[in-house]
């Protein structure tokens, strides 16, 4: 099978920007949405992006023109164990409508974001593939699987460091429903077959129904699928803080310092006092990962440049350190400041 031509696709998290296209293709799957819940599914995104309790990975054809280049997205939210449950044991299609619905009675299972950082810290979190949408217009064999492999790698980005315990994923149709299965999801529920007891009728192939699944204990016992790996996890290290992790994240895509102060709505002075601040942890909790600083020669901008790629580098492969994280105390830095002085018996600290 030759290079599909015509597509150059990327995956990345989702934005702003790409929030109606992502629900355009989300609607083109014609689910049975409720007219009052149909109107503020936009409302519960919006609502739930804002609030970090629920994020979008995508695929980007940049061979398209602009405003038209999202082909795939995968929205995701961690939930109580309670919905989960009642998920596996109560057999109903279509999760993200009932997700819709629970919002507007004020029942929604979905965890904030300081819940999702305590659960990441303690016994683990439940993650539901809660929203999909694609596009076939257009294209051949080849390139549908390509885009379904850079899906694939929209997941890792998406889901990849989080401390996960259980994963769901309702996918509508026989290709997504395929793709689930091959990356090692098991198979909980046909929900086709219970659209009639809710009063629904039976959709046909391509917008089937199929409630799939993977636990932590399945993971261990049936390893090597992509879905599989997804529940290997180490505790991070670093402990950064929520403004020190949004600066890492972005600086991963490759923005300048220029670039990370617009994004950050803060000067390029703040940007650089996080650097320092990020600089000065993981020095302390690992000495050898970073180049030393040079502070006054000629190469002090290069060196500066040559130690942010080290942790790039290192971060790319252990999301774990970017992800919500219940925080705990940092030790006091080991200087003449953190010590305090001593004077005349009395020790003496600084509050800087």
């Amino acid at each position: 099978m030759g290079v599909p031509t015509g597509i150059n696709l990327i995956a990345r998290k989702g934005d702003v920007q790409d929030f109606t296209s992502c629900l355009a293709l989300h609607e083109s799957l014609g689910l049975p949405y409720a007219g009052t819940t149909r109107s503020i599914l936009p409302k519960m995104w919006q609502a739930l992006l804002s609030s970090g309790a629920m994020q979008i990975f995508l695929v980007e054809n940049r061979a398209r023109p602009a405003g038209s280049r999202v082909v795939s997205f995968n929205a995701f939210v961690y939930v109580t164990d309670e919905f989960c449950s009642e998920a596996r044991s109560t057999p109903g299609p279509y999760l993200n409508v009932e997700l819709v619905r629970r919002y507007c009675s004020g029942r929604l299972p979905v965890l904030n974001r300081e819940q999702i950082a305590r659960a990441n810290a303690d016994s683990g979190l439940n993650v539901v593939m809660c929203c999909e949408g694609w596009t076939r217009d257009g294209l051949a064999p080849g390139q549908l699987l390509a885009i379904l492999e850079k899906q694939g790698e929209a997941l890792h980005l998406a889901l990849r460091g989080y401390h996960i315990k259980e994963f769901l994923a309702e996918p509508i149709g026989r290709e997504m429903s395929k793709w689930m299965l091959d990356a090692g999801a098991r198979i909980r529920h046909d929900c086709s077959d219970c659209s009639q007891r809710i009063a629904l009728p039976k959709p046909e192939p391509s917008r089937r129904p199929l409630l799939v699944g993977l636990t932590r204990q399945e993971a261990l016992a049936h390893s090597g699928g992509n879905i599989a790996s997804l529940f290997i996890y180490t505790a991070p290290r670093f402990h950064f803080s929520r403004s020190e992790r949004v600066l890492l994240e972005h600086a991963l895509v490759g923005e300048t310092c220029e670039q990370l102060a617009a994004s950050l709505c803060v000067s390029t002075w703040t940007v650089k006092k996080r650097w320092r601040a990020i600089y000065d942890r993981v020095t302390d909790v690992d000495n050898e990962l970073l180049p030393p600083p040079v502070a006054y020669a000629a190469h002090a901008g290069s060196r500066g440049a040559e130690r942010r790629r080290h942790l790039l580098n290192y971060l790319r492969q252990h999301l774990e350190e970017l992800r919500p994280y219940e925080p705990v105390p940092r030790k006091p830095r080991n200087d003449r400041w953190s010590r305090g002085a001593r004077v005349n018996g009395r020790v003496l600290t600084s509050s800087l």
